[in-house]
């Protein structure tokens, strides 16, 4: 029994040597740390984006202010201020309706003064959605047309008039809208494109 007592006490000695030492942390390497956190730098960097709208505001048009922030998008714009309302697609700006007492001519609507679809702004935006449907189609799809505008309207408003673009907007295939509003002295959309 003493003998196996012993075997048993040399067997574990010698599993003991055997067995590698532990390695000690002497120091730390910190080069591929400093690697992985260049690689985020210059994503985060390349990914963050700041967009902000150029816009020029008279005593006929004075946007709303608001608290929430979105990105502006490359859309067509429609500009409702207190004497017109003004179509706005790259570089070129068309004036389509007269706004008087923050109503449309009726002489200008479809179904007269009680009708929603403002004719001339109807004829104007069928002809974008139409260009933009070919730039689609010539683009194999990587420039899609997403029917989208942004209004860019007077706080006062009313909402009638607004409802009116709106409707028209949806007539013409632009179901998706965004309102301009500032934020801090800076044009901004707001909220998610949203679906009439």
């Amino acid at each position: 029994m003493e003998n196996l007592r012993l075997q048993a006490k040399r067997k574990a000695r010698q599993l003991k040597r055997a067995m590698p030492e532990e390695d000690s942390i002497s120091h730390l390497n910190i080069t591929p740390m400093m690697d992985m956190m260049t690689i985020l730098l210059i994503f985060f960097l390349k990914n963050f984006s700041v967009s902000e709208a150029n816009l020029t505001l008279s005593n006929d048009l004075i946007i709303p202010r608001s608290s929430t922030e979105t990105n502006t998008h490359k859309a067509v714009q429609i500009t409702v201020t207190k004497k017109a309302i003004v179509v706005e697609s790259g570089d070129s700006a068309e004036p389509i309706a007269a706004v008087k007492n923050g109503e449309v001519d009726a002489s200008v609507k479809r179904d007269g003064q009680s009708g929603y679809v403002i004719t001339p702004l109807m004829s104007l935006l069928q002809k974008h959605a139409t260009r933009l449907k070919l730039i689609e189609k010539r683009t194999r799809g990587r420039m899609k047309f997403e029917g989208e505008i942004v209004v860019v309207a007077d706080h006062t408003t009313p909402y009638r008039l607004i409802s009116e673009v709106l409707y028209t907007a949806g007539q013409a295939e632009f179901g998706k809208y965004r309102l301009m509003v500032l934020k801090g002295g800076k044009a901004i959309t707001s909220g998610p494109a949203a679906k009439k």
